[in-house]
């Protein structure tokens, strides 16, 4: 749950570079700077065709030496923490004698006010710079046997794989059945029948490369099994509703002809591929069918809501306005064991399906249904929860990776194990009187804005990807009149850029308008989720405000970014929004649980310094070392969760709940025994830079255990800096 990369738009105000070539070679490869500010730069490379024949695919190689970084790029495919290495896109890899390809790039300097560096562009289609500094591996996967019938032990081999550089080679197995193993060989045993794809990913330490190999696992006759797949044009609706199937998509590797039974789970059944089912009554339908090849069986399950629109509570504008707010009794009573933590303990805040394992629940901790039967008990009708599941989740960074792979098929398990249950649960008739807001996939879709150069991001872009995971999402909750789906916005620090902002908002709506449902499918936005942006930077108003000749936004704290504080962030995304064509009940929501900045560092005043940097960092409330610093801050409780904060912002929430760490600070940590896919991420340890910015510092807090966990120490910070003061009641803020 956290805030990215911060990439901002500049004028460019030079263009200077080096070209590297001679006549002999086959092109020529120019580093361009195209812009430059205080503390980073945009950067082209041009690869000219000097040949005399045409280019047919390219890599090109390049490092810093005075610690500049890259921190976005475009147009190449781009490997490598320094030295990098980019490679073609599919469009872009032949270039005809005489043409020319580039790609560009953004990133920080190595040392404030320094001037760009211009780099050596190495690589063979260049002159004179040899090859890139470093090749990525290439990859070989074999196994033996390929085929047998279950249960069939398989060893794995990658000995095949290669380095030119001659580096240390690690080796990562993903058999292809949700299991994950380790080394140059590896051994497993395929207990089911079924075609598997088993992928080895092998890394240099700083480039990696995969390959895969097939099994086919049989039954003891020898026949494979097919393969049951199952979509339906609507997940449900207003009953009387008719719902299309389909399983055409199911196939066999045999080549078998199939046969589709179906289980609409309200005591009708069907036959072939495509049947359609007219659900009468309000309910929660699991469809199941069952496609056979004669010998062998597989199924595929969907669910079905049908809804009655007379029944529950009726639709509202605001779910948050006049309600009364669940209580989670387990935050609650880590709360009030704290310290001065009574004081907040009976405030509403969200409740986390960050797993498959926490819909059900366990013995210590409560399931989704356990909290809707706790508001039953309480008398709440408003429940607040966060949907945030998705494969690859969270691509950008470590410290709240999930268990669900693309790779591995985790989108299957998302819709089926995930969503699924949760949308059968949210809509049993018991929970109709229950405004349930479901905050929906944290840092995902921003990820696709700013972050494709990483390479989990740039698959979560793709197939089985982010979009489809929201959209299927979206489209399961939908149909419950009583769920309200508000979608992620990062925050103003992340996406506050022109460069991100626009592009931000045609991708979040896109997903939003694709949806059966379309703009009736959500009830708003949320900004700030587990973020620390002020709600309102009260003495920075104006970023366009001259001060010392230059505008208040181009302070090395701000980067050229116009929003300082998640109000105004919040209230113009709304706006862009409506203009792409939400309605104009649409609504925000602003995480306020962490974002106070009380204290003694709080200013009391606007600042009269004429020196620009001075002016803000004595003015703003944000007391960061950098805006992208996410993990374990020093802010403090903010303004308490509230209805109608603002215009056009439904509320001030708390989705992510005070004294809940963002990640662990310890390289050398233990694993999570309920997450172990969570690691430790740089941002997170304070001893460490910020990963964007090594001038600053990460500003984490030491000792903090796993995103998720208890933070005793995090949680009395928060109620030291809090502000407004604990003690004052909930209630509108100054406009």
């Amino acid at each position: 749950m956290t805030n990215r990369r911060c990439n901002f738009a500049i004028a460019s105000i030079l263009t200077i570079g080096a070209i590297y070539g001679t006549t002999a070679q086959a092109a020529t490869c120019e580093y361009l700077v195209n812009s430059e500010w205080n503390t980073g730069f945009t950067a082209t490379i041009k690869i000219k065709n000097d040949g005399n024949s045409a280019i047919n695919g390219w890599q090109v190689g390049w490092e810093y030496t005075d610690g500049s970084r890259m921190t976005n790029s475009w147009n190449a495919n781009v490997t490598g923490t320094n030295p990098y290495t980019a490679t073609n896109l599919g469009w872009n890899g032949n270039i005809s004698v005489g043409q020319s390809a580039e790609f560009g790039f953004q990133g920080t300097k190595g040392s404030t006010g320094a001037n760009a560096q211009i780099p050596t562009v190495t690589g063979s289609v260049c002159g004179g710079g040899g090859t890139p500094t470093n090749h990525a591996p290439v990859a070989a996967a074999q196994a033996t046997p390929t085929t047998g019938n279950a249960p069939l032990a398989v060893s794995f081999s990658a000995s095949g794989s290669t380095d030119a550089d001659g580096d240390a080679l690690t080796y990562s197995w993903s058999f292809g059945d949700g299991t994950t193993g380790a080394g140059v060989t590896a051994a497993h045993t395929y207990s089911a029948a079924g075609d598997y794809t088993a992928v080895v990913t092998v890394s240099d330490g700083s480039l990696t490369d995969t390959a895969s190999v097939n099994i086919a696992v049989t039954t003891e006759t020898g026949n494979t099994p097919p393969n049951a797949v199952i979509s339906s044009d609507v997940r449900g609706g207003k009953a009387p509703v008719v719902v299309a199937f389909d399983a055409s998509g199911s196939s066999d590797a045999d080549n078998d002809p199939l046969t589709y039974s179906w289980v609409f789970g309200d005591g009708s059944t069907g036959t072939g591929p495509t049947p359609s089912h007219l659900f009468s009554d309000p309910g929660s339908y699991v469809v199941t069918v069952t496609v056979s090849d004669g010998q062998d069986s597989d199924q595929a399950s969907t669910t079905i809501t049908v809804t009655d629109g007379s029944s529950g509570a009726a639709r509202v504008d605001n779910p948050f306005r006049d309600a009364v707010w669940y209580v989670n009794p387990e935050w609650s009573a880590k709360a009030a064991a704290e310290p001065g933590g009574a004081s907040i303990a009976d405030i509403n805040t969200a409740v986390w399906m960050d797993r498959i394992a926490a819909i059900e629940g366990t013995s210590t901790a409560m399931g989704l249904r356990d909290h809707l039967n706790e508001a039953l008990v309480q008398g709440a009708n408003m429940f607040m929860f966060v949907v945030y599941d998705l494969p690859n989740r969270d691509c950008n960074a470590l410290a709240s990776n999930g268990e669900l792979l693309i790779a591995e098929g985790g989108m299957a398990r998302y819709k089926a194990e995930y969503i699924d249950p949760i949308a059968e649960i949210v809509s049993d008739p018991a929970y109709q009187n229950i405004r349930i807001v479901a905050i929906i996939e944290i840092d995902s879709l921003p990820n696709l804005v700013t972050n494709l150069d990483v390479p989990a991001c740039q698959e979560a872009n793709g197939d089985d990807g982010y979009r489809e995971g929201i959209t299927y999402a979206l489209n399961a909750l939908a149909p419950i009149d009583n769920v309200y789906a508000y979608v992620d916005a990062a925050h103003s620090g992340w996406l506050g850029w022109d460069s991100n902002f626009g592009p931000a908002v045609d991708l979040i709506a896109g997903v939003v308008t694709g949806t059966d449902e379309g703009w009736s499918s959500i009830a708003g936005f949320i900004t700030n989720t587990a973020n620390y942006t002020p709600t309102v930077e009260a003495y920075l108003t104006n970023p366009n405000l001259n001060v010392g000749g230059q505008p208040v936004r181009s302070s090395n704290f701000y980067e050229w970014n116009s929003y300082f504080d998640e109000k105004s962030y919040a209230q113009e995304f709304r706006n862009k929004m409506i203009a792409k064509g939400a309605p104009s009940t649409i609504g925000m929501l602003i995480d306020t649980g962490r974002n106070g900045w009380g204290g003694t560092g709080r200013p009391g005043s606007v600042s009269s310094s004429s020196d620009l940097n001075t002016y803000v960092n004595d003015s703003r409330i944000d007391r960061r070392y950098h805006r992208g610093n996410w993990c374990n801050q020093s802010g403090g409780i903010g303004y308490k969760p509230w209805a109608d904060p603002y215009p056009g912002v439904d509320a001030f929430v708390w989705v992510k709940p005070p004294g809940e760490s963002d990640g662990v600070a310890d390289p050398d940590f233990e694993q999570d025994p309920d997450d172990p896919a969570k690691q430790h991420d740089p941002m997170c340890n304070p001893a460490s830079n910020n990963t964007d910015n090594p001038n600053v510092g990460t500003g984490a807090l030491a000792d903090a255990p796993h995103a998720g966990r208890w933070f005793s120490k995090g949680f009395q910070v928060l109620l030291e800096n809090a502000y407004p003061p604990l003690d004052q009641p909930a209630g509108p803020p100054a406009q």
